[in-house]
């Protein structure tokens, strides 16, 4: 646990947008002091690596400035679908001593990267000492990131003047921020499937009792709606863009079609903090197997999440030093005015026939997604023993398409429900509006669960 009184950033760096949040740990609980949300620079992520360190850089010293706030402790996230592998696998039943050697060598059968230069960390869903005395299996998560990319993400950090305290992965701050949140609520009781839904990627998690059981990345985001109505209504992809941000909705059986709400989270926006006086099978490691190396720094961890077992890097040959921080730039106030809906752009003219056209561009992109869901659920439903997904909560920039949340559970027969990770965050900033948190609070739940990773448990 983190001790008290002390400020996390949380970061969470999309394709499309960056989003900070930053909380409070105190002794009247936890305290939203400050939100920005601002467009990711072009150029600087592809595929979830960072390939331009300097702008993404500045472009975060500007946030930080722009929120108003002193600290620079941070958590952020790392996501890729070529250097990242988050997976809860199966293994022969093990102590956790025996589980330690065995992962050494079980990585490799789980990456689509070579096993060297990698860093890893793993943590049984349920303690070896509680299985069953006839179990021969047990199930570990397991995440393994390529070193680079880790390392990349880390000097940003560092060049922008933050303190990176731990890197993590967006199922389990997702999760952190819906689920763990609210288990006094009975959230515990349940099992949920979090579906976050980006602008070049989507990735659907079930959570059990708690613990991350199945995570899969999906071919479907906002970008294939953005295809579907440019080729469909025979407008390039910025114009095509614009509609769907500005005009795109789902019309529902027996809805009136009109002019819809903006269906786009804010490309530009920050909540100040606080100001003065608010308050704020099983192989054996082979003879001259490489020892384990414990890393230094800022460690791609899931340990506070879900146990005691460090962080881990695979076999090597040798380990980089991790950089040094420099001093962080001292902050400063700057006025910002949170995004309102209408900001993104003059509208584009809409009439019911409009309306109909859009929505029947984006038909076959939402059936494909309602499928793609659909079979995650059934998948994890035909290996879950009893326990099948309940409900389904929905987050993401491409979430907020308007009557989303309607139109998947009317295909997938389950509650969906969009997700509010501050609901139960009750001291907030009063400079941060109620109408601005509904509007961005959907987008923010990865960042919530970053920041809040050492605050709850």
């Amino acid at each position: 646990m983190a001790s008290r009184d002390q400020n996390v950033i949380g970061l969470d760096i999309g394709t499309s947008l960056i989003k900070m949040v930053e909380i409070r740990s105190a002794r009247s609980g936890l305290q939203l002091t400050a939100i920005a949300v601002r467009p990711t620079p072009p150029g600087v992520i592809d595929n979830g690596v960072i390939t331009d360190p300097e702008t993404l850089s500045a472009a975060l010293r500007g946030m930080v400035a722009t929120m108003g706030t002193k600290g620079r402790r941070v958590v952020s996230s790392v996501a890729s679908q070529s250097s990242l592998v988050v997976r809860p696998i199966e293994v022969p039943k093990s102590t956790r001593e025996e589980l330690a050697d065995m992962m050494q060598w079980e990585v490799e059968r789980h990456i689509p990267f070579a096993a060297t230069e990698v860093i890893m960390d793993f943590q049984p869903l349920v303690d070896p000492e509680q299985l069953p005395p006839d179990a021969q299996n047990m199930e570990v998560l397991l995440a393994v990131a390529q070193e680079d990319m880790i390392n990349a993400h880390v000097e940003t950090l560092e060049s922008a003047g933050l303190d990176p305290i731990a890197l993590d992965v967006e199922p389990l701050a997702a999760a952190r921020s819906l689920i763990d949140i609210n288990a006094d609520q009975g959230a515990y009781d349940e099992t949920i499937a979090l579906l976050n839904v980006g602008c070049t990627t989507s990735e659907i998690s079930v959570v059990r009792r708690g613990q991350l059981a199945l995570t899969r990345p999906m071919p479907w985001a906002g970008d294939s709606l953005t295809r579907a109505i440019g080729e469909t209504l025979g407008h390039g992809r910025e114009e095509a863009e614009r509609m769907k941000r500005e005009q795109a909705r789902i019309l529902l059986n027996g809805e009136a079609e009109g002019p819809a709400a903006p269906a786009t989270s804010p490309p530009d926006a920050a909540a100040p903090g606080p100001a003065p006086g608010a308050p704020p099978a099983q192989p054996e490691a082979p003879p001259g197997a490489p020892s384990e190396e414990a890393p230094t720094g800022p460690v791609f961890d899931l340990s506070a999440e879900l146990g005691d077992i460090p962080a881990r890097r695979a076999p090597r040959q040798e380990a980089p030093a991790e950089p040094s921080a420099p001093e962080p730039p001292p902050a400063q106030e700057v006025a910002a005015t949170p995004w309102r809906p209408g900001e993104a752009g003059p509208p584009v003219p809409v009439g019911d026939d409009l309306g109909r056209q859009i929505h029947q561009a984006m038909a076959p992109a939402l059936a494909e997604m309602a499928n793609e869901v659909r079979r995650s659920i059934d998948y994890y439903n035909g290996r879950s023993s009893g326990n099948p997904v309940t409900r389904i909560i929905l987050f993401g920039g491409s979430a907020l398409l308007p009557n989303l949340d309607r139109y998947l559970e009317r295909e997938l027969t389950l509650p969906v429900h969009l997700a509010e990770p501050i609901r139960r965050i009750r001291n907030v900033n009063p400079q941060i509006s109620s109408t601005y948190i509904e509007e961005v609070g959907c987008i923010l739940s990865v960042a919530v669960g970053l920041a809040i990773r050492d605050m709850i448990g």
